[in-house]
């Protein structure tokens, strides 16, 4: 899905204007990019695949999720998580609970918060930086 524009159709949380967003490697084979606004040049968040970090992360979409995105099976959909570097750039945390769902055949996504599911806003990642 690189540098094919995503459609975020309800905008995302803090930023309901900014709709469609490209992936964009931060470094050749890194597990992290960034979701950059094409509306907003100056909107950026770093996201990650999940399972690079927590393997047993195992998100559930409500009915109303994998039907709003046309999402029929696992394969359908890309999930990546927004990942926050804390000012010492040391520590980062990744959010869990409100994972970004991109549908892989129409490009249209939607950032979901997983409602009765025990995840973790702020969750440490293990990046072994010292």
């Amino acid at each position: 899905m690189e540098q094919q524009i995503l459609e975020f159709d309800d905008g995302i949380p803090g930023f309901p204007d900014a709709r469609r967003f490209q992936l964009v490697e931060l470094v050749d084979d890194g597990a992290f990019q960034l979701l950059q606004s094409v509306d907003d040049p100056d909107l950026a968040i770093v996201v990650a695949v999940p399972w690079l970090f927590f393997s047993d992360y195992a998100p559930e979409l409500t009915d109303v999720d994998q039907d709003g995105l046309g999402i029929e099976s696992e394969e359908d959909a890309v999930v990546f998580c927004a990942v926050t570097l804390e000012s010492d750039r040391r520590t980062a945390h990744m959010n869990l609970l409100g994972p970004f769902v991109v549908n892989v055949k129409s490009r249209k996504g939607r950032q979901i918060v997983l409602t009765d599911q025990d995840y973790p806003i702020r969750a440490l990642l293990p990046l072994g930086v010292s």
